[in-house]
């Protein structure tokens, strides 16, 4: 078993090759602005010294996407703002993460560290994930509270189009074996409900911890690996989900008194199933697997990212501007030479 400074000596790593790391392709420029989208992978260390991911699971009320388990992001909000400021941005509205550091309580900040190879979304959106890293300021000591940022910080967010937050070790979605601590620790705790997932494609179990599924699939004519990940976790849940407010005035008053005066979330004692699948799971995959400079112990697309496919339909002329009111959607089984018009059956964005 690993110990502290072995764990930190990791951590440290792993955030060193997410800062050295260039895709190979930038495509953002190239895509028309209707269809600019960013995602925020937010990591963050944990008590232990490990790297933890920020997921959310929309609330289900929302038109589109609804109970799914998502990154923060959505689409670009115009043709020059950059595809980190759209992540960020939309971080802020969804999980109340200020879009400015000086936002942040203190000790806190956030550090851009990378971007990753462009996806296309189902309903042919080019999504950018940007990673970034929420940590105390260099130099900064102080308890281990206020180290904690999953403890002193990410509870006290506000969210906005969530039914809730919770977070997972990043390297964890590097292995098919990996073992929820909640459910050992919590043996008596019964899960009493799980998030929604729109589309079943049969995903096959792997290893022996009920972890890791996954299935091959056919998308425009190319193998795709579709993973779901079953996370267990008591998580942080919205108290005010019809808010549609951006507190950023909340936010600048937390960082000069360090405390909000309302809002946002509180953890919830119940364990829930969150099912981390389809692109999502796949954008996460692959900032583990750069992070960690290893690939998983299970299937996998070698080439992260949609350059290729993005590529061939924008020289077919399909990724113009998008037509007001109709949802396109790529469709599973579909190929180079079709692109469908329907109402999206699943996916983030």
């Amino acid at each position: 078993m690993a110990n502290e400074t072995d764990t930190a000596n990791e951590m440290q790593e792993a955030i060193g090759r997410l800062r050295n790391y260039k895709p190979p392709l930038d495509q953002w420029e190239e895509m028309d602005f209707s269809r600019r989208a960013a995602v925020l992978i937010l990591l963050f260390p944990d008590a232990k010294g490990e790297l933890r991911i920020v997921l959310t699971e929309r609330s289900s009320t929302l038109r589109t996407f609804a109970g799914q388990v998502a990154l923060p992001g959505g689409k670009a909000d115009s043709p020059t703002e950059s595809a980190f400021d759209t992540a960020r941005r939309e971080a802020s509205e969804e999980i109340g993460l200020p879009s400015r550091n000086d936002f942040l309580p203190s000790p806190f900040t956030v550090t851009h560290l990378c971007e990753m190879p462009m996806n296309l979304s189902r309903n042919q959106l080019g999504v950018r994930p940007c990673v970034a890293l929420l940590h105390t300021k260099p130099g900064f000591s102080g308890t281990s509270a206020a180290n904690n940022a999953e403890e002193s910080l990410i509870p006290r967010l506000d969210p906005k189009e969530v039914a809730s937050v919770f977070t997972v070790p990043l390297k964890a979605f590097l292995t098919s074996q990996y073992k929820n601590p909640e459910l050992d620790d919590n043996p008596e705790k019964l899960v009493q409900s799980e998030s929604i997932v729109d589309i079943d494609f049969g995903s096959i179990p792997s290893g022996d911890t009920g972890w890791y599924e996954g299935q091959w699939l056919d998308w425009y004519g190319i193998k795709w690996r579709g993973h779901q990940f079953n996370v267990y976790t008591s998580p942080v849940v919205v108290q005010r989900k019809a808010s549609t407010e951006v507190l950023e005035d909340e936010a600048q008053a937390h960082a000069s008194a360090g405390m909000r005066k309302g809002g946002g979330g509180t953890h919830d004692k119940k364990l829930v199933k969150y099912k981390v699948w389809g692109m999502t799971a796949r954008i996460v995959v692959d900032a583990a697997r750069v992070a960690f400079g290893q690939n998983p112990d299970f299937e996998y697309v070698d080439k992260m990212g949609d350059d290729d496919v993005i590529a061939i339909l924008q020289g077919q002329g399909k990724l113009g501007p998008r037509i007001k009111g109709v949802i396109e959607d790529s469709g599973r089984g579909g190929d180079i030479g079709r692109v469908d018009t329907r109402k999206a059956e699943g996916g983030k964005l």
